[in-house]
């Protein structure tokens, strides 16, 4: 009996280490089932199945590093209120979340965070928030912070990850 909870209790502690923020799973929550907003996620198994397609073994490499991928989009309006995004952006950063960047662009802002355990980036959000529309890119996994150059994800604002200088210390602080 003993073992079995050992077992249980290490297979609830890993899954707790890639666990989304609450807040971010409280934003999901919150607007995954409106109209004209659509959710997109995959988990860790899917990962690695698409990484056994690819024929890049760099692409094939980052995949495995990745044990979560969600995407919330809004194509038709920006449903989330000013007041909203300024509580989200503040939450996520109560939640041990750094600003990475920030890029203002022609009535859109698009802000990339990350939290990270030690050397390892454990999550990364990328929010790209306008008048016409809103986009929330949410991944989680064992990542370097050389792999966000290699993220090649089809989402607009995603372009962005190819301008990160390989280390975060190269980044200049405001």
């Amino acid at each position: 009996m003993r073992k079995i909870l050992f077992v249980a209790a290490l297979i609830g502690a890993a899954s707790l280490s890639f666990a989304q923020t609450k807040a971010i799973a409280n934003f999901y929550d919150k607007y995954k089932s409106m109209e004209h907003v659509t959710d997109l996620k995959l988990r860790g198994w899917v990962l690695k199945l698409a990484s056994s397609f690819s024929d890049d073994a760099q692409e094939a490499q980052l995949l495995r590093k990745i044990s979560q991928l969600r995407i919330l989009t809004m194509e038709n309006g920006n449903l989330v209120s000013p007041n909203e995004y300024k509580n989200l952006i503040k939450n996520i950063k109560q939640e041990a979340f750094e600003e990475l960047f920030q890029v203002r662009d022609d009535g859109q802002t698009i802000e990339f965070l990350i939290r990270e355990k030690g050397d390892t980036i454990t999550d990364v959000l990328m929010l790209v928030s306008g008048d016409d529309g809103f986009i929330m890119l949410s991944l989680e996994g064992a990542l370097k912070f050389s792999d966000l150059n290699d993220l090649n994800i089809e989402v607009e604002g995603s372009e962005h990850f190819k301008k990160l200088p390989d280390d975060k210390k190269a980044i200049p602080k405001a």
